[in-house]
């Protein structure tokens, strides 16, 4: 019994056991499946969770493209962003749309809007980073974006960004490139300083500069020398004062800059401890920092970045220089961005004139009107042809009140004659060219609805006061220029209306007897071609190689008085700043009022301007840079770099590279010498149909028509360069023989153009949507010039005003009481053109500027120190008269951007070129409130993730 009870219990623990088993091998099948199953489904959420992060990642992408293009992009704009088509393709991941929970686009972007639903930006100051302390146009967004695997798991990702934009002109002082500071009289600006480059600190003797904000150099801070290599212990030994706190500042001694020398010494060992620690991180060189992109890779940076324009960065591929240069063929369907972001397509105004007009016409967003043929209006009003745009232009003209007048023509004989001093036959067209003029209607990104208003504007007039009225010499006998300067001309302009003067009165019309030589008064008008002259001033420092007289023997005798270079001779566009304004108000013309955008103030108001008339090459360059125009004729830059020339006395042309002369590198490392072939743009040929091309018809026509060139005269010391090949060899160096005045009635043989801005010390273009005035901001790719009071009616710097801007290749100021013809009677001698007379004692201007400027090359032996810098701050802003004992009021923001292109005669001071003025330059702090800047200023631009929120969704 006892045994048949122990097999009886011993069975009760064997299926015990086996339960037991049975348990533990149920449980790991359902530990294993369940594991299998939490496996499947981790996959499919982390499958899930990559779509929506690379869908995040993406929308950013592309919303930091599009910021890039545009800093104030529509709903639109932003809202297309959010389409099915830009969600990635990922196999095994679809999209939902956060709207409606079903499939479809896997984006959402809100953002908050402003009156007419577009993104609202705000100001917004600056707490951290290389902006800090400026204020920036933020605008917040939420980036929504859901994803899904094959079986149904969602992942929810939610991004908060701010893109920032950060207006350039708040800055006191930005460079793109090296900076110099080396004033020889106190200076102090005000404003933050910046420059991508070097920045040399130095000042003149017993006097001080004061940086009265922060300065950042990505590159070295050099206190030892100039940039041309100067010891700035000899002649510069002034005070350097740094801030250290709000109104506090410490002088910067020789031994504190970032390195121990000039560019290639050795690092200071000490510059930390002076850059973070003594001066409180108010000055600071380039940084190391992983993610930060300095120019420069010094040793010791601490804390200064590299800050590039939109243009400049990689999204849109571009340089600086692009914001003002035109664009090229196919650029619309190539680079979109690059093309919105330039003056020329956002301009409210824009003017355009060209040799060939298909490098008009090719070129994106054009309208279908053709441009205008100059040389048809070169002939008495009653012979222009009977069609359009010649009827249009007169019958506008006639609705106006205009009287219309011919453009410039030869008054010559048979052959060149000393007395009348033309250069080409009787009747051949002086003043030639295309022109197109277009108004942006409806503003968009890249292109914007555009109308042609050329015949309005030409309508409105286009001729210009008599400048040196002459009673005695009876045309078309060209007077002599007397010694005395000639004070601004009282005469009346016959065309008060006009916006823009291509020609002028000449000295002596036919009418001259009429309101004391002026030629016009009450219903008189000089109506013949002959009565006209182009618009010229003479510019010694793009004539110049070397601040003394260009006879070689250094004294500022008779030769330098009235001997003009004809590469310093300047055909100008005069740009009428206050009839410009009665047109965008409507008070003069039709269409001014429809280019005011209601919404969107910084629209309001911008002009761009571009005259490539003699800019001519055979065929583009081998590197690609300049790109080419349409016609592949056209570069929008001089073309004639061989003018450092270390090793001649004079600074004559080598044919060599100097340090200083590759303006295009890294773009063209070439000695570029085409610009400095005469007349080789295809003008037309008098005396067939005007509108005929034909390669060097303007020079062959003036060869032919003065037989052996006596007009014209070799340079003094300057032997013909080798690369002019074709005889006669007339290059830039050559100059006018006889009388001085045929530089100001003939056509120019070199790409010599430029815009000069008058009548402009009241601005008044309207009260914008913001509820302040509305501004101005004026672009060229030329050389600009700006005469007499600007933006400061009476000299006085005056409330309310416009924000305004000007930003061209080069930027000289010209006094109150400047007059064109003073730079023809005294070239070279700055005594024949003083500011401070005629009752003239300051002049003022008020208006940010952007600009160009040379390269800094080692001192020629035998120069001034300065010779070879770039001028310095202080001279960045040119001159061109004899200032000496008078003001300059400015109040602004200096910005260098580039390059020069055109206007790129070098620094050259203060013997031929200039005497300087008292400078009483000011930071206008105005430009810290962002609805106070000039219309389109240019942007940095950033965008920052400030939250970032992750949501996993059931099945």
């Amino acid at each position: 019994m006892r045994a048949n009870r122990e097999k009886g219990m011993a069975l009760i623990t064997a299926l015990l056991v086996m339960l037991l088993i049975s348990s533990i091998i149920i449980g790991f099948s359902y530990l294993v499946m369940t594991d299998q199953f939490m496996g499947g489904f981790t996959n499919q959420r982390q499958k899930a969770f990559y779509g929506a992060e690379a869908g995040m990642e993406k929308l950013t992408a592309d919303l930091n493209n599009l910021f890039g293009q545009n800093y104030a992009p529509s709903a639109a704009e932003v809202n297309a962003l959010t389409t099915v088509a830009q969600n990635p393709v990922i196999p095994g991941v679809s999209y939902i749309d956060p709207a409606v929970g079903a499939a479809g686009s896997g984006y959402a972007i809100v953002f908050p809007p402003d009156g007419v639903g577009n993104p609202l930006a705000t100001n917004h100051t600056i707490n951290s980073g290389p902006y800090q302390g400026l204020v920036g146009l933020l605008t917040p967004y939420q980036l929504t974006v859901i994803a899904q695997s094959a079986t149904g798991s969602e992942v929810k990702l939610r991004r908060t960004v701010n893109t920032v934009g950060i207006p350039i002109f708040q800055f006191g002082i930005f460079s793109q490139t090296d900076l110099s500071f080396f004033a020889g009289p106190n200076f102090n600006f005000g404003g933050r300083v910046h420059t991508n480059g070097n920045l040399y600190l130095a000042e003149g003797d017993a006097n001080t500069l004061t940086l009265a904000d922060k300065v950042t150099a990505v590159g070295e801070v050099i206190r030892t020398n100039l940039s041309n290599g100067w010891n700035t212990g000899n002649s510069y030994n002034g005070t350097v004062n740094i801030l250290t706190a709000p109104g506090t500042f410490r002088a910067m001694a020789f031994n504190e800059g970032s390195i121990v020398g000039t560019l290639g010494s050795a690092a200071n060992p000490g510059w930390s401890g002076l850059s973070i620690g003594t001066y409180k991180s108010n000055i600071r060189d380039g940084d190391l920092t992983p993610g930060f992109a300095p120019l420069y890779t010094g040793v010791n940076g601490t804390g200064a970045r590299a800050l590039n324009l939109a243009i400049a960065t990689p999204q849109l591929g571009g340089s600086p220089i692009d914001l003002i240069r035109r664009p090229v063929g196919g650029e619309l369907a190539a680079a979109p961005g690059k093309l919105g972001t330039r003056y020329f397509s956002q301009a409210s105004l824009r003017i355009l004139i060209s040799d060939n007009p298909a490098d008009i016409t090719g070129l994106p967003c054009m309208t279908g009107t053709a441009p205008v043929d100059l040389s048809k209006m070169a002939q008495a009003t009653a012979a222009w042809p009977a069609a359009n745009p010649y009827t249009d232009i007169k019958a506008k003209a006639g609705a106006a009140g205009t009287t219309l007048v011919p453009l410039a023509a030869s008054g010559g004989g048979a052959a060149y004659n000393a007395a009348n001093g033309y250069w080409l036959p009787a009747n051949a067209p002086i003043i030639t060219g295309f022109i197109k003029i277009e108004a942006q209607t409806t503003y968009g990104v890249p292109c914007g609805t555009y109308v042609d208003v050329t015949d309005e504007i030409l309508a409105l007039g286009y001729a210009g006061r008599n400048l040196n009225p002459n009673t005695v010499i009876v045309p078309p006998a060209l007077p002599a220029l007397g010694a005395a300067q000639v004070n601004p001309s009282a005469c009346v302009d016959p065309n008060p209306n006009a916006v823009i003067r291509l020609e002028r009165v000449r000295d002596n019309p036919s009418t001259q007897a009429t309101a004391a030589g002026c030629g016009v008064g009450g219903a008189v008008v000089p109506t013949l071609a002959t009565d006209y002259w182009p618009n010229t001033l003479f510019d010694p420092r793009e004539a110049l190689y070397r601040d003394w007289c260009p006879d070689g023997t250094g004294a500022l005798g008779v030769v330098c008085k009235q001997k003009p270079m004809l590469g310093g001779v300047m055909h100008y566009v005069e740009l009428d700043v206050n009839n410009l304004t009665r047109w965008f108000r409507g008070n003069i013309g039709v269409t001014g009022p429809a280019t005011k955008d209601a919404a969107v103030s910084p629209n309001n108001f911008t002009v761009y301007f571009s005259d490539r008339r003699g800019n001519y090459i055979a065929a583009p360059l081998a590197s690609g840079w300049p790109p080419a125009s349409p016609s592949n004729n056209e570069t929008g830059e001089y073309g004639f770099n061989d003018f450092v020339n270390f090793n001649k006395a004079n600074g004559c042309p080598d044919g060599a590279i100097d340090g200083g002369e590759l303006l295009d590198a890294p773009q063209d490392t070439t000695q570029q010498t085409y610009g400095a072939r005469a007349g080789i743009a295809p003008y037309p040929v008098p005396p067939t149909t005007a509108g005929a091309y034909a390669v060097n018809g303007l020079f062959n026509a003036m060869v032919a028509y003065s037989a052996g060139l006596p007009q014209l005269t070799k340079n003094w010391v300057c032997a013909d360069p080798g690369y002019i090949v074709t005889a006669p060899k007339v290059w830039p160096g050559w100059y006018v023989t006889n009388n001085p005045s045929e530089a100001r009635e003939n056509p120019s043989l070199f790409f010599r153009r430029a815009l000069k801005l008058v009548n402009g010390a009241t601005i008044n273009v309207g009260v914008c949507p913001s509820g302040q005035n509305c501004g101005l901001a004026i672009s060229t790719e030329n050389p600009a010039y700006v005469q007499g009071d600007y933006n400061a009616p009476g000299g006085v710097f005056v409330v309310p005003y416009s924000a305004s801007s000007v930003v061209a290749d080069s930027f000289t100021f010209l006094s109150d009481s400047c007059n064109d013809v003073n730079s023809f009677i005294s070239t070279y001698d700055t005594g024949g053109r003083i500011v401070a007379r005629n009752g003239v004692v300051a002049t003022a201007y008020r208006l940010a500027i952007g600009a160009g400027k040379g390269i800094s090359f080692n001192q020629p032996a035998g120069t001034d120190k300065d010779m070879g810098t770039d001028g310095g701050v202080h001279n960045f802003l040119r001159y061109i008269e004899n200032w000496g004992g008078a003001t300059l009021n400015y109040r602004g923001s200096i910005v260098s951007l580039y390059y020069n292109r055109q206007g790129s005669g070098t620094y050259k001071c203060c013997t031929t070129v200039y005497s300087p003025p008292g400078r009483g330059y000011n930071f206008d702090t105005d430009f810290l409130t962002p609805n106070l800047l000039p219309p389109r200023t240019p942007m940095f631009r950033d965008i920052n993730t400030i939250g970032f929120s992750e949501y996993i969704l059931p099945n």
